[in-house]
């Protein structure tokens, strides 16, 4: 009987909770863990020959969620415009981009986009260099429609998953799991939320063996709490990532070309014919590399120039866009009054422009006292208001409907 074809095992250098880990298995198989270095001490792959894997951490990279209208085709280009708007420069659009479609709705499409930070890629062995980098959240069996907490490298990580795939994922400023930590974790959905990126939470999950309170992560965010160990990493398959970081692809030049000069030192002693050849060919290959780069400068001098016209606009726009009050922030100053404990807010409508409230009070001088009050809050001083009369109900309860223009 033939026995079957084995499959090749892949090497995986992941960060774990408190430093890099070392796991091996065949590609969509179970990892294993091989190796565990600690706190601050450098990782590496192994010296076998086998298919090398990076998982950068969450800290490395930008992972946000947007809905993009358009073709499919031109979602990394959207991805990039909107990333720019958002303060995210990616130069490296083939090798700092990567865009994940998630979801379609009404000629819409929901994605992930992934874009590499600027910063140093966690290489330390140029002799072994990674034939693929990828997201470390992409090598872990993420559960559907959940909020997944645990730590990378000692820092507490927040990934956020749409269905089955992954649509936000970030470290969270808090090194503890505290009050902090749980109100930044609400201030995130909230956000997400107004974008309408955040799927179906089911529950939040803690990767955690002793951090946390339960009942407190369930009583500040509302959503059921759940404790589980952190599972192992799953392999992937070759081919899921397109990031490259510009320190890989830098070390891959070099040894590229130390391979060519080792080559060119042994086929020179043979004859001085040969190395003159070589040498001309070497020109030959220089020239032409030259005035590709002067070709590929003259293409992207327009798009350069592009870029700066768009640039000015924005800036031109910054007086009348005014980019600290959004709409989380306009929902938060409308709670300064006094009287806003009473208010039971039914619905919030934000645009650049203006802003609606409607709401119900216990009594009409409350909804009159809230109307009179959030004129005077400094964050809305530059909308003028309009207050209508309250509507009172028959128990003596109002209803009101404020309503707020930017001031010419």
């Amino acid at each position: 009987m033939a026995s079957k074809p084995r499959k090749s095992t892949q090497d995986l250098l992941m960060p774990g909770a408190a430093g890099w880990e070392r796991w091996t298995a065949p590609a969509g198989g179970v990892c294993t863990r091989v190796a565990e270095y600690g706190p601050g001490v450098a990782g590496g792959f192994g010296k076998e020959m086998m298919t090398r894997l990076l998982a950068l951490p969450l800290g490395h990279v930008w992972v946000l969620p947007a809905w993009l209208q358009g073709a499919e085709a031109h979602l990394r280009d959207m991805a990039a415009l909107h990333l720019e708007r958002l303060g995210v420069t990616v130069t490296d659009l083939p090798n700092g981009l990567q865009v994940r479609p998630v979801a379609q709705r009404d000629g819409a499409f929901l994605v992930c986009m992934t874009a590499l930070k600027e910063g140093h890629a966690p290489l330390w062995d140029t002799g072994r260099l990674p034939d693929e980098v990828l997201l470390s959240a992409d090598c872990l069996p993420l559960p559907p429609d959940a909020m997944v907490i645990y730590r990378e490298l000692g820092k507490l990580v927040l990934v956020i998953t749409n269905g089955s795939e992954m649509v936000y994922a970030s470290p969270l400023s808090s090194h503890d799991l505290d009050e902090h930590a749980l109100g930044e974790v609400n201030h995130l959905c909230l956000q997400l939320g107004f974008q309408g990126v955040l799927g179906q939470v089911q529950n939040i999950i803690l990767w955690l063996e002793e951090e946390g309170n339960l009942e407190q992560v369930k009583k500040v965010t509302g959503l059921p709490a759940l404790r589980i160990p952190r599972p192992a990493p799953l392999m992937p398959k070759p081919g899921r990532s397109t990031l490259v970081p510009p320190e890989i692809l830098k070390a891959r030049e070099q040894a590229a070309r130390s391979a060519r000069t080792r080559m060119l030192a042994l086929t020179a002693g043979f004859a001085v014919a040969a190395a003159v050849a070589v040498m001309a060919v070497l020109i030959a290959l220089a020239t032409q590399e030259r005035d590709l780069l002067r070709e590929r400068v003259a293409e992207l001098t327009p798009a350069a120039s592009q870029v700066l016209d768009h640039k000015r606009s924005w800036l031109e726009a910054a007086p009348a866009v005014d980019p600290a009050h959004f709409p989380m922030q306009v929902l938060l100053e409308c709670q300064v009054p006094k009287a806003a404990g009473e208010v039971s807010m039914t619905h919030f409508e934000w645009q650049p422009d203006q802003v609606l409230l409607r709401g119900r009070t216990p009594s009409p001088s409350m909804a009159l006292q809230y109307a009179q009050e959030i004129q005077a809050v400094n964050g809305l001083m530059f909308y003028t208001w309009e207050t209508p009369a309250p509507t009172i109900a028959s128990d003596n309860s109002a209803t009101f409907e404020l309503k707020g223009g930017v001031k010419p």
